[in-house]
């Protein structure tokens, strides 16, 4: 992998709010712009931090930190695509995934230096892999040994998937319970107290419940349902949310996905700022909400 140095116009332009411009507003649209722009900055402050160059080659379990990282990028870069076109009617199931990323990187880097807890993680990961392993061999032997060509690809990439995280054969693995992984909501919890409220809120978009079919689906007036096929329910809190969390997770824990001092000394004074724009902005949104 070739590696370059960042040049300054490659660095996050920094955002700086209207203060008293969302102190006048009338509307939601000015904290809707801002929790925008703040949310484009922290991504690629992530972006960055999850391409620095490693001290050393990365081995699975720094390998799985980093890993993580990138896929926080991925869901804050949908996130920004999909307020950009309006099309938000996902937004806290997306949350929801990039909420319980944070909290495995938090729980993962808590290891105390035996690998237990990457153990663990691995483990739980690959026994929906043991699974369908299972049912493909249970199949096979259904049709006394015929194997069709799908299976033995998916063979292949349950071995390779395996053998990539050290496991050489996932019928072999534990259950659940055996292998110890804590629950989403355990894990969540190390985010803070309120966070798995946030969390729990995402599961009405993801399962398509009620919640989310009146409020995102449906319009409802004067006691008639119509289908709503255009406009959805676009509100700054979750942007501004997962700004706060996500550069609060990366300021934890910077030491972890940072190569030197040197680093670590140049982006926390910046994200520390960032966090602090986004929590200003959240508190003069409350603050016309209950105006």
């Amino acid at each position: 992998m070739a590696y370059v140095e960042i040049e300054d116009n490659q660095l996050p332009k920094v955002y700086q709010p209207d203060f008293e411009t969302l102190k006048k507003a009338t509307s939601e649209s000015p904290y809707m712009e801002a929790a925008f722009c703040l949310l484009r900055e922290a991504t690629h402050w992530l972006m960055l931090i999850a391409a620095l160059r490693p001290a050393e080659p990365l081995k699975r379990n720094d390998a799985i930190l980093r890993g993580l990282v990138v896929r926080v990028c991925k869901l804050l870069r949908l996130t920004l695509r999909e307020l950009n076109e309006r099309e938000t009617f996902q937004q806290l199931s997306v949350s929801r995934d990039t909420i319980e990323t944070l909290a495995t990187l938090v729980y993962l880097i808590g290891d105390d230096g035996t690998g237990v807890r990457f153990d663990q993680y691995v483990m739980n990961s690959l026994v929906a892999e043991r699974e369908l392993l299972r049912d493909i061999q249970q199949n096979i032997r259904r049709r006394s040994g015929e194997t069709w060509p799908i299976e033995e690809r998916m063979k292949r990439s349950i071995a390779a998937t395996a053998k990539a995280a050290g496991i050489d054969d996932v019928s072999q693995l534990p259950g659940r319970a055996r292998i110890g992984y804590p629950s989403a909501e355990e894990r969540i919890k190390l985010l803070g107290p309120s966070v798995y409220i946030g969390y729990r809120m995402g599961s009405v978009e993801t399962h398509g419940d009620w919640n989310d079919v009146y409020r995102n689906h449906l319009s409802f007036e004067d006691g008639e349902f119509t289908p709503n096929l255009g406009s959805y329910d676009v509100r700054p809190q979750v942007p501004l949310m997962l700004v706060k969390i996500s550069v609060t997770v990366l300021l934890g824990n910077i030491e972890h996905l940072a190569s030197d001092e040197a680093t670590t000394g140049f982006l926390e004074p910046r994200l520390k700022d960032l966090v602090k724009r986004a929590a200003d902005v959240d508190v003069l949104h409350e603050r016309f909400l209950a105006a």
